[in-house]
């Protein structure tokens, strides 16, 4: 059977168009986060809307929707791009990846994760400035929430609906700019194998709902400049082997 020129010509057309189509490279058009689609331009053409490629999608997920201007490139089964899929963002010239971080202690005009280290670092940086890192060759791990313009929303969360365990070996240090508060529901044991220092620019305040137990082999309680006050709606006991006052 002598096979027609015409058709063979047609089928190799055909399948040369959809072996162009297999794999493109394109920006995201638009995103429908109701579905988890999106759709991409490739060209001057723009794709029905499409799945992404994500970690998880079952009972366990994770999420990361595509951005408007992400470059991404989209795998057509058969050349067939309406059963397209998202495969994953391409980095871009004009994207700044490494822009200096001065909160993670780069200097001015200096990028936090230099070229020459760049290897060793696992970094995502997300549009308002957040950023989450770790450095394997200097084993650090940074996690910063910028204060977006003054607003009261920057914050971050750790919920534990029992238990929560948070263990140094070492040194560990809190600063607070403004105030801090600590409410426990029912006791608090503070055990320190040295010394413990409470110090603070103005005032501290030590309240309990029921008792307060001061104790130790030596208690001194000590006013550098004004007087020292103690009250009780009942009786003020004071034992000792020897009461004094002195001037």
């Amino acid at each position: 059977m002598i096979s027609d020129p015409a058709q063979s010509e047609l089928a190799l057309s055909d399948l040369q168009h959809r072996l162009s189509k297999l794999i493109s490279l394109g920006t995201v058009h638009e995103v429908d986060y109701e579905t988890a689609r999106v759709k991409v331009k490739i060209g001057d053409w723009i794709t029905a809307k499409l799945p992404w490629l994500t970690d998880m999608a079952a009972h366990n997920m994770t999420w990361r929707a595509p951005e408007v201007g992400e470059q991404v490139i989209v795998l057509a089964p058969c050349g067939d791009t309406a059963q397209g899929v998202i495969l994953g963002s391409v980095y871009s010239a004009a994207a700044d990846h490494h822009k200096p971080d001065h909160v993670l202690g780069a200097g001015e005009g200096e990028s936090y994760a230099a070229a020459s280290s760049r290897e060793h670092v696992h970094r995502t940086r997300y549009q308002d400035g957040a950023l989450v890192e770790y450095d394997t060759q200097n084993h650090t791990y940074h996690l910063y929430v910028p204060d977006t313009d003054g607003e009261e929303t920057a914050k971050i969360t750790v919920h534990s609906e029992r238990d929560l365990h948070i263990e140094c070996g070492f040194n560990a240090t809190v600063e607070v700019g403004n105030n801090a508060s600590i409410n426990v529901v029912n006791d608090v044991n503070l055990t320190v194998g040295n010394d413990a220092f409470v110090s603070a620019v103005k005032n501290i305040h030590v309240t309990a709902e029921e008792t307060l137990n001061l104790a130790g082999k030596q208690v001194n309680i000590s006013s550098s400049e004004q007087d020292i006050a103690i009250a009780a709606t009942g009786n003020l006991l004071l034992n000792g082997a020897m009461i004094k006052a002195q001037e």
